[in-house]
């Protein structure tokens, strides 16, 4: 049904049209108009493979090699020709089968992030995926929901919207039940976030018939560019600038030496060739195939990564804020004792408030409904048949609570009841043993035990009862006394992100006493350490905030408005990721660097989150920023292994070839070298990492990478000359083939240097795919050189075993020199 429609017809023909009533549909019902009607899903571009494949040459370097290919067909060179096609495609098809497997898997992550939405069906309350939900189905609104349908409000409490996504207006827009015709302000839309209150509401257009799905901008997430893509995107045009300077210099040295043009179609694709050698082209795919396969194995350990790049973000945290409530505990309350003047009426308000209104047959909320509802014996539920929730305003993490009204039902009268933390509300009751209530929550508070406080008075209901207004001189009826039991794993947790140098700081709403039980079972602080409540925090001046935030770990009672102020100053000190799960977290869940939810988060939430976790405990958010910088540090080994291999063949092959009369290598045979020590390079992402890299990640460091090529590039360089004086005096063909090993060789063996800052044999050792695909490399580049066909195409010849023993045995003479230059570097740079 269209919005002009619907702003026509009153409840009555509303109904009809819709062919439904406020007690929603039948599944039956559901099930015939989901078929007829679709999905509620909003159309996704497909991942289309050819896209992929062509995106492969969107590149320079292709371009280059294209433009080499032509230059080989216009001198009838169709054999050096064909071999360049042949390599460009071998090229592209390998980087499409990396790419578009990796877009499968981003694809598959995707699905893994569940959102569901609360319906009426068959007369009882049950939560569907949102793809489920059809036109006529009678739906709950609740605060942090980020809507996927559009509806009329047919009840509506304190309920607003952010409809911003639709209209691009970011104040917030209240919602109201007109008594006939419908207004604008008794329709929601899709895409819209609500901000407060709650609602019921009846849905008349999903998917693409939305208002949201006519106009096509679907989309509550920004993209966000990392400091390492950027780091990366600066390397490579750095990389680029430095290559072409130096090829072009190269290319006009070598013109003034011949004193012509002679020779300038051999000078262009040799050129050519060293410039596709030298820059790492195939650096993004290695960065997608690394954090790709991260992204499956951390999927399988109940951490979903919504952004691939946000690994990286999450492997560079060196401070975790968390709320305590289960990440640290297990999120399991049980209620260990009522405190109250009357316990029984205690139970039926509590329960009527909190349990029945908000779950009616269905579905739990949170973990209070599981404790209370567990607690209470049937005869006490049975007694509240006679209460009725009749109207809330939802809780208020600003003041700590929530309030309802509740009639009842037998003698007509009405009740405010507010619920939440008990010292926020002895400070609005009357009652002659507050100092008893307080020492009692302290002393139990300090063992552990949270509480759940319940105030009420009996009042006069309107229509137009203003509950805000009311909130005075209430009863203090007593207290819950919950408690909720530390993961098992929490205290480890706690120790390996302190060896991992990971600063954790706990953010609750739970009162002082709590967090520092919590804090001293899991030895995040000591008796003497300084805990701050959000009051306390409220009273500083900005230098106090500072030192506060930076020197305790432990921060009770603080706001939203609390927390997205302490992130905002531990950012300019840390890699700060923020987890959050409610919508007042997700402000600072935008501030913070990486931002993480768990899978049950409110929808808010779970948009404004980086990381997902489908296991909430901090074992697994540990778990996540551990392997995240493994990640980090096989990328930069790659990066490393190109540099120093390529730096030292480009050093070595602008000599050679300006000091001499002929190629010392032939542009195909260099583009062979490259193309083969690049095939072992994707098993990179499998190596195993060496603990003192994860414990202290390296940042991305332009100059340090450029410097560190040249240091370790030059002792290559050097081998690579002095292996060709040694053979200068051979045939064209054999000095050819004999460099072309070399290199290969000393390109394969720089690896297992390069992938530690230690000794080599000191090191962890390397995964098994990694030396399984470089001994596969390794015996494929020796093989060609005696197979007939790759012998002519290459211009390659048959070297004799003692050729191939020499060249083997200074290969290893260079790894060892290479590997003691590289320790030496690393001293020194640890010494400075």
């Amino acid at each position: 049904m269209k919005k002009a429609d619907v702003l026509k017809l009153n409840k009555t023909e509303f109904f009809e049209k819709l062919q439904t009533s406020e007690k929603g549909l039948s599944s039956k019902e559901a099930e015939e108009r989901l078929l007829k009607y679709g999905k509620n899903i909003f159309e996704n571009k497909s991942i289309s493979a050819f896209a992929v494949f062509l995106r492969q040459f969107k590149s320079s370097l292709i371009y280059l090699l294209f433009f080499a290919t032509i230059i080989a067909y216009c001198i009838k060179d169709f054999t050096d020709g064909t071999i360049i096609l042949i390599i460009l495609f071998i090229n592209a098809f390998l980087g499409f089968y990396e790419e578009y497997k990796s877009e499968k898997i981003i694809e598959k992550l995707s699905k893994l992030v569940t959102k569901e939405v609360k319906v009426m069906r068959n007369n009882e309350y049950v939560m569907l995926d949102e793809s489920k939900i059809v036109v006529g189905d009678v739906v709950a609104i609740q605060e942090g929901d980020i809507l996927s349908f559009d509806a009329r409000i047919i009840e509506a409490e304190e309920l607003e919207l952010d409809e911003s996504q639709l209209t691009g207006e970011s104040v917030p827009v209240q919602k109201f039940v007109s008594n006939d015709i419908p207004r604008e302000t008794d329709l929601v839309y899709a895409g819209s976030i609500v901000l407060k209150g709650g609602g019921i509401g009846v849905i008349y257009a999903t998917g693409k018939d939305t208002e949201l799905g006519n106009i096509a901008r679907l989309s509550v997430e920004t993209k966000k560019t990392t400091e390492y893509e950027k780091s990366l995107q600066s390397f490579s045009s750095f990389l680029m600038k430095i290559t072409f300077s130096g090829l072009a210099l190269v290319f006009v040295m070598k013109l003034i030496i011949d004193r012509g043009f002679s020779n300038i179609v051999d000078l262009s694709l040799f050129v050519i060739a060293l410039a596709v050698a030298v820059v790492p082209e195939v650096l993004p795919v290695i960065a997608t195939i690394t954090l790709s396969n991260g992204a499956i194995k951390l999927a399988k350990d109940k951490v979903v990564v919504k952004r691939l790049s946000s690994l990286e973000d999450l492997g560079n945290v060196n401070l975790l804020c968390t709320d305590k409530t289960g990440t640290i505990t297990e999120n399991k309350m049980i209620i260990k004792k009522i405190s109250s003047k009357d316990d029984e009426l205690f139970q039926e308000l509590a329960y009527v408030g909190i349990v029945s209104f908000k779950i009616k047959k269905k579905k739990m909320q949170n973990s209070y409904e599981y404790a209370l509802s567990n607690f209470l014996t049937n005869e006490i539920k049975e007694k509240t048949k006679k209460l009725k929730a009749i109207k809330e305003f939802p809780f208020d993490p600003e003041d700590r609570r929530n309030r309802v009204i509740i009639q009842n039902i037998e003698d007509n009268k009405y009740y405010l009841v507010v619920i939440g933390a008990p010292e926020t509300l002895l400070n609005i009751s009357t009652d002659e043993n507050n100092q008893k209530y307080l020492e009692d929550i302290s002393r139990e508070g300090l063992s552990g035990l949270r509480q759940l406080g319940l105030a009420y008075k009996e009042i006069k209901y309107e229509e137009n009862f203003d509950i805000l207004k009311n909130e005075n001189n209430l009863i203090f009826l007593g207290y819950a006394s919950i408690e909720d039991p530390l993961r098992p794993t929490a205290k480890e947790a706690i120790l390996r992100a302190r060896k991992l140098g990971i600063n954790v700081k706990i953010l609750t709403g739970d009162s002082r006493e709590v967090a520092q039980y919590t804090a001293k079972q899991i030895e995040l602080s000591q008796d003497n350490d300084i805990i701050y409540t959000g009051d306390d925090l409220e009273k500083m001046t900005e230098e106090e905030f500072g030192k506060a935030v930076l020197g305790s770990s432990i921060f009770a009672r603080v706001s939203p408005t609390q927390k997205f102020n302490i992130i905002k100053f531990l950012k300019d000190k840390y890699v700060v990721a923020y987890q959050g799960d409610g919508i007042n977290d997700a402000p600072a869940m935008k501030l913070a660097d990486v931002a993480i939810a768990v899978n049950t988060a409110t929808d808010i939430a779970k948009a404004s989150a980086d990381i997902l976790l489908l296991n909430k405990s901090l074992d697994t958010v540990i778990n996540g920023i551990k392997y995240g910088r493994s990640i980090f540090v096989n990328i930069n080994k790659y990066i490393k292994h190109t540099m120093v291999s390529n730096f030292g063949n480009f050093i070595s092959l602008s000599i050679l070839y300006l000091s001499s009369t002929t190629l010392p290598l032939l542009p195909i045979q260099i583009l062979l070298t490259s193309l083969i020590t690049d095939f072992p390079t994707i098993s990179i992402s499998s190596d195993s990492v060496d603990e003192e890299e994860i414990v202290a990640p390296e940042k991305h460091n332009v100059k340090e990478m450029i410097f560190l090529s040249l240091i370790l590039g030059l002792p290559t360089a050097f081998f690579e000359l002095f292996y060709f004086f040694i053979i200068s005096f051979y045939p064209l063909n054999i000095i050819q083939t004999s460099l072309y090993l070399f290199f290969t060789f000393t390109a394969l063996v720089v690896f297992y240097s390069v992938r530690t800052k230690k000794v080599f044999w000191k090191s962890v050792a390397p995964s098994r795919l990694l030396n399984i695909s470089f001994l596969i490399t390794f015996v494929l580049s020796l093989g060609i050189i005696y197979i007939n066909s790759f012998e002519k195409w290459f211009s390659l010849t048959a070297l004799p075993i003692v050729s191939i023993v020499w060249i083997i045995a200074l290969t290893i003479i260079y790894f060892f020199a290479i590997d003691y230059v590289k320790v030496l570097f690393y001293k020194n740079k640890i010494a400075k």
